[in-house]
């Protein structure tokens, strides 16, 4: 099923807009804050078997970082709230 495009007007010339556009800039938004290096995520390596896997992060982390920088107070929360977004947006 093809989406509708919205038209906007941008510096006098009309450019097709996605419906989703405005959730695909926070979403990236909070990636690109996800990956910052001082305040993001915790990426590491992790020593598997008889392999190591560079640029994991655990979903622990992933969930301590989403109540620190989003301010989710409650635990059981954060991670109904990141698996909503993902699953509402990012997933198709």
């Amino acid at each position: 099923m093809a989406l509708p495009r919205l038209r906007v007007n941008a510096n006098s010339e009309e450019k097709l807009v996605h419906p989703n556009h405005m959730v695909y800039q926070k979403m990236e938004a909070l990636v690109n804050h996800m990956l910052d290096a001082e305040t993001g995520v915790p990426i590491k390596t992790v020593k598997s078997f008889l392999s190591k896997v560079p640029s994991v992060f655990t979903g622990q982390d992933l969930i301590a970082w989403i109540m620190k920088s989003l301010d989710m107070s409650d635990l059981f929360r954060a991670p109904t709230h990141n698996s909503n977004f993902g699953t509402s947006h990012a997933i198709k």
